[in-house]
């Protein structure tokens, strides 16, 4: 395991930069502007929005002093990746909550005069618009107490929208602001409308000229799970690349490039947040009756069903251990796991947070453990608008 009070040498990440920053400046015109306003010398802190897998490359590519950077604990699992990413200045975060174990090593870098870099979303969006930051992000700004940078990419989420299986050629550029230092008697209220504002964007109206890639259309019904037409859900299917077309209704849409849709016979193109956009109504989270019985159900109200999952849990990190396959529930008391041999009860108090893995893993973190459900043919951002919201009208308390 990585010793979190051992800061590394960044030998690595040196002779790694001298490699990908011509690369990243041809492949994708990554550009910064404002990078003259970063301290020379010192600790800062730089708070970025966050839409593709490659952002912290980005920013450490524009930027000559090494970088440390706060990443998923999800990059560390695998001993040569884990390495990988400590040689190049990453350290662990578990999501799902406060990660004390982080944030000390986050003071250790900082008293030792290292610039750091994190993205206070907590993970990564998929439709293109920042998501709400983290409510601790006023704490560490306090706690660490040093300048504080705000960042924006621009063109990221166009280079490698979420959802998509394939990456695109894209420009991208990336603006920093002036630093700005909030004493530890600021109200958290206005460091978070500060960071908030710093490192919003949406992407889906940056203008982006000579977009390359292929099959546009690949991996969009992860983000678009209900027909915008017929409401009905899962429905949607991917068609030679570029189209969407609904299995029930039968309407077509063209996806292009640029992140954008249009109706089979229309001339207007729109973005494809805006169909995003419709996916979840609130008139629409209503009970259902699940297609088979269980004993375990009795007396549950159910809101969602999956198809067969794979579960997985943690004995002990880094290690995950399959479980069994199964049927996955979302009831209005949290959620219910159950297969032929056995029953997995999940309540929402006992539940510190949700996130997706790799796109295809719904996971909730648990006080010692977590649970984490493979889901290869469902879309895992419906689970998470779901849970969010059923969550929250039972009135239990926000995750952590």
């Amino acid at each position: 395991m990585l010793d979190l009070f051992k800061t590394p040498k960044l030998f690595f990440y040196h002779f790694i930069l001298i490699f990908v920053r011509p690369f990243y400046a041809w492949h994708f015109k990554l550009r910064g502007v404002g990078v003259e306003n970063l301290p020379k010398k010192g600790p800062y802190l730089m708070m970025a929005n966050h839409s593709h897998l490659l952002d912290p490359f980005f920013i450490g590519a524009i930027i000559n002093r090494p970088l440390f950077q706060m990443a998923s604990n999800e990059f560390f699992r695998k001993p040569l990746m884990r390495r990988f990413m400590w040689a190049m200045g990453a350290f662990p975060r578990k999501k799902g909550f406060v990660d004390f174990k982080s944030i000390k090593y986050a003071i250790h870098l900082v008293r030792q005069g290292h610039p750091l870099v994190i993205y206070p979303e907590g993970g990564r969006n998929w439709d293109g618009e920042t998501l709400p930051i983290l409510k601790s992000t006023a704490n560490l700004v306090k706690l660490l107490n040093v300048p504080l940078v705000t960042v924006v990419s621009k063109g990221n989420y166009k280079a490698y929208p979420r959802w998509a299986d394939r990456r695109r050629k894209s420009p991208i550029t990336i603006y920093l602001s002036k630093p700005v230092q909030f004493d530890r008697n600021t109200p958290d209220e206005e460091i978070i409308d500060y960071v908030q504002g710093g490192i919003f964007n949406n992407d889906n109206f940056t203008e982006v000229d000579n977009i390359r890639g292929k099959n546009p259309a690949e991996g969009l019904t992860r983000l678009l799970w209900r027909c915008p037409s017929c409401r009905e859900i899962e429905a949607l299917e991917e068609r030679e690349g570029k189209f969407l077309v609904c299995s029930s209704c039968g309407m077509t849409w063209e996806v292009n490039l640029a992140c954008y849709m249009r109706e089979k016979g229309s001339d207007t193109w729109q973005p494809i947040k805006k169909y995003s956009d419709t996916m979840f109504r609130d008139a629409e989270i209503v009970p259902i009756k699940p297609d088979i019985q269980y004993p375990a159900l009795a007396g549950e109200t159910i809101y969602l069903s999956s198809k067969i999952v794979t579960f997985f849990h943690e004995p002990q990190y880094p290690k995950l251990k399959k479980t069994g396959k199964g049927r996955l529930f979302l009831t209005d008391t949290g959620l219910l796991f159950i297969n032929s041999s056995d029953v997995k009860v999940f309540r929402f108090e006992d539940i510190r947070g949700r996130s997706t893995e790799q796109n295809t893993f719904f996971q909730v973190v648990l006080n010692e453990d977590i649970a984490r459900f493979e889901m290869q043919e469902e879309s895992c951002y419906k689970w998470e608008l779901y849970y969010d919201f059923i969550r929250k009208k039972r009135g239990y308390r926000e995750e952590e």
